[in-house]
C-alpha cells in the first residue's frame, strides 16, 4: 500500500509541475516508469491483506518490479513526445495496470467463493481495487482524449487518495495487527498464521468441516496444539472464531452441493447434512446469515 500510494503521488506531483513548468522528457518518463510498481503492489497487498498465511519468496516479489527497473533504467530511449510510439508505450503502463488489477479481481472473487476471507477486508478490497480500476480506465480515456484532459490525472488521483483516506480512518484494522488481546500468550502471530496455513491444507484436503460433531478440541488434538491456541491463531489471521470459520467451509459446501445436477432432487435437509451441519435449524440460521439468502431461494437463483 505504502508503495501504490507513493507511486500516485509521484505522478500527482509530475502532472502538477508539467502544468507549470516544463519538464525533461527523461525526467518525465521516470515519473511514468513508477507507475509499472502499482499493479504488482496491488496484486500483492490483496494477497496479504485477504489471506495473510500466504507466504510468498522475496525473490517471486522483486520479479513484478523489473518492468518498472528496465522501464526507469531505459528511460532516456523511451520516445515521450506524442508520437505513436511513444503512445505506445503509454497504453502499455495503464494496460500494465489494468492487467495486475482484474487478475486480483479474479483470484479474490475465487477466494470469496470459498468462504474465508473476513467480510469487513473482503468489502475494503472490492472497494479498493473496483476504485482502482475506475480511475485506470478513466486515465486510459484522457490519454486517448476521449475526455478532456482538465479533469486529468492529478485531480483524479487526488481525490481517489483523499477517499481512500477517509475510508481508512474510519475502518483503522486495516493498518493494525491487534495483539494485545493474547500479550500473555506463548504463541506468536507468526506461528498463528503458520497454524492457520496447516488448518486450512486439513480442511481442504481431508475436508475435516464434513463431520458434523467436529469441535475445536478434536480440531486442534489434529494439530497438535490446545484449543486456546487454536482459537487465538484463528483469530488474529482471519478475525473470527471456529465456528464462524468452519461455518463458512460447511456453507461453501452446501452450495457446491445445491449446484449439482445429481443433487436437485434432494431435500435441503439432506444437503445440510451432508455439508457437515448436524442440525436444520442451525444450517438454516447459518446460511441466512453467511449469504443473505435461504438455501431455497438460492437453488431458485440457480434454476433462473
Amino acid at each position: 500500500m505504502a508503495i501504490y500510494l507513493l507511486a500516485f503521488s509521484l505522478r500527482i506531483s509530475k502532472s502538477l509541475f508539467f502544468n507549470y513548468f516544463p519538464i525533461d522528457p527523461v525526467i518525465r518518463n521516470i515519473f511514468l516508469g513508477v507507475l509499472l510498481t502499482i499493479g504488482p503492489s496491488i496484486w500483492f497487498y490483496t494477497k496479504y491483506l485477504a489471506k495473510p498465511s500466504i507466504s510468498i519468496k522475496r525473490s517471486k516479489i522483486l520479479i513484478h518490479y523489473v518492468p518498472a527497473l528496465l522501464y526507469i533504467l531505459f528511460c532516456w530511449a523511451i520516445p515521450n513526445d506524442g508520437s505513436i510510439t511513444a503512445q505506445f508505450f503509454y497504453t502499455f503502463l495503464i494496460l500494465h495496470m489494468a492487467v495486475y488489477i482484474v487478475t486480483s479481481l479474479i483470484w479474490l472473487f475465487r477466494q470469496t467463493k470459498a468462504a474465508i476471507i473476513n467480510e469487513s477486508i473482503k468489502k475494503w478490497l472490492y472497494y479498493f481495487l473496483g476504485v482502482t480500476l475506475f480511475m485506470v480506465i478513466i486515465y486510459f480515456m484522457i490519454s486517448n482524449n476521449i475526455i478532456p484532459y482538465y479533469l486529468g490525472t492529478a485531480f483524479l488521483f487526488s481525490v481517489v487518495i483523499i477517499f481512500f483516506g477517509i475510508w481508512a480512518l474510519k475502518n483503522p484494522f486495516l493498518f493494525q495487527i491487534n495483539q494485545e488481546k493474547y500479550s500473555n500468550s506463548s504463541l506468536s502471530y507468526e506461528e498463528s498464521v503458520r497454524t492457520v496455513e496447516q488448518l486450512d491444507t486439513l480442511m481442504e484436503g481431508e475436508k475435516l468441516f464434513l463431520e458434523p460433531d467436529l469441535t475445536i478440541a478434536k480440531t486442534s488434538a489434529r494439530l497438535g496444539i490446545s484449543p486456546k491456541q487454536l482459537s487465538q491463531a484463528i483469530n488474529q489471521v482471519y478475525k473470527k472464531n471456529y465456528s464462524h470459520y468452519i461455518a463458512k467451509y460447511r456453507v461453501a459446501e452446501a452450495k457446491r452441493l445445491l449446484g449439482l445436477a445429481e443433487y436437485a432432487n434432494y431435500k435441503i435437509s439432506a444437503i445440510a447434512y451432508d455439508s457437515g451441519f448436524n442440525s436444520i435449524s442451525s444450517f438454516n440460521t447459518t446460511f441466512k446469515k453467511l449469504t443473505q439468502i435461504t438455501a431455497i431461494e438460492y437453488r431458485q437463483s440457480l434454476l433462473s
